[in-house]
C-alpha cells in the first residue's frame, strides 16, 4: 500500500496536521470506552464505528495499529446502580460488558488488541499514584489523593487554543501546602483532582497506603494506557464531552508520571448523536439505546447511517435519515448482487474500459478523500456516485461487461469493505441470493412459509385435498412439519 501523506485534525493543537507515527509503519491507539452501568446507546455506537473506521483506514494504509480500549467498571454511577438493582458491582458491569461486546458484534467492530478493565491493574494504579506523591504532583488529604494543578505548568492552557499569559510563564513553582489545612473541602485547589477516593460505607474497596479505597475516573485510563502501550502513544481518542476535564487530566497527570513531554501525540474526539436536531439525552425523552435501533433496521445499515456523517461531527437521527440510509444501503448490495450474476463477454468495448477506469479512479478518489481527516461524508457520495452510474451503463442500458471488469469491480469492494467495513460476509450474501443479513433471511423464509399456509388452507377450503396433503409432504421432505387441525 502506497504510504500517501495523511492529515488529521489534532484536538490539542486545534488544526490539521501531517500524521507521524512514533515508529516507522505502527499506531498505538487508545480509546476510551464504556462506563458499564447502563445499556449501550447511539452515542456510544457513533464513538464505536468512529474509532473503528480509524484503526481500519489506517491498517489499510499500510500501518500495524494496535487498539486498547478500556471498560470503566468501577464508578459512582456503576455502584449507585448496581445498588438500586440489589446486586454486586461485578455482576452488573459484566453484564453490560457482555451486552456492549454483542451489539459492538454485530455493527462489525474489529476485535481490539486489548480490552482491559480498571479493577483488574489497581496496583500498578497505586503505583502511579505513589510516585505523583513522591514527585510532589500529588498529595493525600483525609485518606483521599489530589493531584494538584498548579504543580503542573499549562494545566490552563491544556485543549484551549488561546496563546499562554505572560504571569503564567513567570508564575513561581507551586509548592504543595503541608502545615496548612485545605481550603476546599479536603482538597487545597477547587481545580484539584482525585486521584485515589476514600472508602465509604457499603462501597467496594481496595486496600493502599492510604488506606481502604478505590481509584478516581481519570487515573484509570491514564493507567491502562500507560500500561498496556507505553509513555508515549501516537492517537488518544473519545468522545468530545470527554475533551474536558477528562482527557486534561489524563495528560496533566500521565506526563508528570512519566517525565515524558507528551502523553499521546494526537487526540481525536468524536461528535455526538442528535435527535430530531437536539441532543439525545434521557431527560428529553429522545434517548435510544442500539439494541431498540437494531429491532428496525440491520446492523449494517445503522453502521453505514453512523458513517455518514464525519467522525468529529454530530449526527443527527431521524426516522427519515434511517429509511434513506437503508434504501441507499440496500440499492448498493442489489448491484452488487447483480453485477455478481451477470454473464460476461470475452470482448471488451469502449464502455467498459471507460468503466474499469472510472471504478479504479473512484478507489484514488476515495484515498485522497479519507486521506484528508477521514472524511466519509464526501467518500459515501463518490461510492454512491459511482453505484449510480454502473446501474445506468449496466443494469439499465444494457452494456455487456467482461471478467476483467468484474475482477476490477469486486477488488473495488473489497477495498470498500477493508475501509467502511459495510460489507460483511458479502461472498455468503451473493450464493444465497438474498441481500441483508441472517434476520432478514429469517423473515422472507417466514413470509414465504406464511403464503405456502394460506394457499394449503385456501386449497382445503375448497376441498382439494390431494394438492393440499401433496405440498404438506413435499414441506416434509424439507423437515417441516405441518399439522392440520
Amino acid at each position: 500500500m502506497c504510504m500517501q501523506i495523511m492529515k488529521v485534525y489534532n484536538s490539542l493543537t486545534f488544526q490539521m496536521e501531517e500524521f507521524k507515527t512514533i515508529n516507522p509503519n505502527e499506531v498505538l491507539m487508545y480509546v476510551c470506552g464504556p462506563t458499564v452501568y447502563d445499556s449501550p446507546h447511539l452515542g456510544h455506537a457513533k464513538s464505536a464505528v468512529a474509532f473503528d473506521l480509524i484503526r481500519r483506514y489506517l491498517e489499510f494504509k499500510g500501518f500495524d495499529v494496535k487498539v486498547v480500549k478500556n471498560y470503566t467498571d468501577i464508578d459512582d454511577k456503576i455502584i449507585k446502580r448496581a445498588n438500586e438493582k440489589g446486586i454486586d458491582y461485578e455482576e452488573l458491569s459484566e453484564r453490560y460488558i457482555e451486552e456492549y461486546e454483542e451489539i459492538m458484534d454485530a455493527l462489525n467492530l474489529k476485535p481490539d488488541d486489548e480490552n482491559p478493565r480498571a479493577t483488574e491493574i489497581i496496583d500498578f494504579m497505586i503505583e502511579v499514584i505513589n510516585t505523583l506523591i513522591k514527585k510532589s504532583f500529588a498529595y493525600e488529604s483525609n485518606g483521599s489523593v489530589y493531584f494538584a494543578v498548579k504543580s503542573y505548568d499549562g494545566y490552563n492552557t491544556l485543549f484551549q487554543n488561546i496563546e499562554k499569559k505572560e504571569d503564567e510563564e513567570d508564575e513561581e513553582e507551586y509548592q504543595i501546602p503541608v502545615d496548612e489545612e485545605p481550603l476546599y473541602g479536603d482538597k487545597y485547589d477547587p481545580k484539584d483532582f482525585v486521584l485515589w477516593k476514600k472508602w465509604k460505607e457499603g462501597e467496594p474497596y481496595w486496600e493502599s497506603p492510604w488506606g481502604k479505597g478505590r481509584p478516581g475516573w481519570h487515573i484509570e485510563c491514564s493507567c491502562m494506557a500507560i500500561k498496556f502501550l507505553g509513555d508515549v502513544i501516537d492517537i488518544h481518542g473519545g468522545g468530545l464531552d470527554l475533551k474536558s476535564p477528562h482527557h486534561k487530566n489524563e495528560i496533566a497527570q500521565s506526563t508528570a508520571y512519566t517525565g515524558e513531554k507528551k502523553f499521546a501525540n494526537y487526540f481525536f474526539h468524536n461528535g455526538f448523536v442528535k435527535i430530531d436536531d437536539e441532543k439525545m439525552s434521557k431527560s428529553l425523552g429522545n434517548f435510544f439505546l442500539v439494541s431498540e435501533i437494531l429491532q428496525k433496521f440491520e446492523p449494517m445499515v445503522v453502521r453505514f447511517f453512523l458513517l455518514s456523517s464525519h467522525y468529529r461531527k454530530s449526527v443527527n437521527f431521524t426516522m427519515e435519515s434511517m429509511q434513506q440510509a437503508e434504501k441507499n444501503y440496500k440499492k448498493m448490495l442489489t448491484t452488487i448482487r447483480k453485477i455478481n450474476n451477470l454473464n460476461t463477454v470475452d470482448t471488451d468495448s469502449s464502455e467498459i474500459q471507460e468503466l474499469i477506469i472510472r471504478v479504479e479512479s473512484s478507489r484514488e478518489k476515495i484515498i485522497g478523500i479519507m486521506d484528508e481527516d477521514f472524511n466519509t461524508p464526501e467518500s459515501i457520495a463518490e461510492i454512491l456516485t459511482l453505484f449510480k452510474d454502473l446501474n445506468r451503463i449496466i443494469l439499465e442500458e444494457n452494456t455487456s461487461i467482461t471478467e476483467k471488469f468484474k475482477d476490477v469491480f469486486f477488488e473495488y469492494i473489497e477495498d470498500l469493505d477493508a475501509i467502511f467495513g459495510i460489507f460483511p460476509d458479502l461472498d455468503k450474501k451473493l450464493k444465497m441470493g438474498v441481500s441483508g443479513p441472517i434476520d432478514e433471511k429469517d423473515r422472507l423464509i417466514k413470509h414465504l412459509l406464511e403464503i405456502i399456509r394460506d394457499t394449503r388452507e385456501e386449497l382445503r377450503d375448497r376441498k382439494l385435498y390431494e394438492l393440499s396433503d401433496k405440498i404438506r409432504e413435499r414441506l416434509r421432505d424439507l423437515d417441516i412439519q405441518v399439522e392440520d387441525s
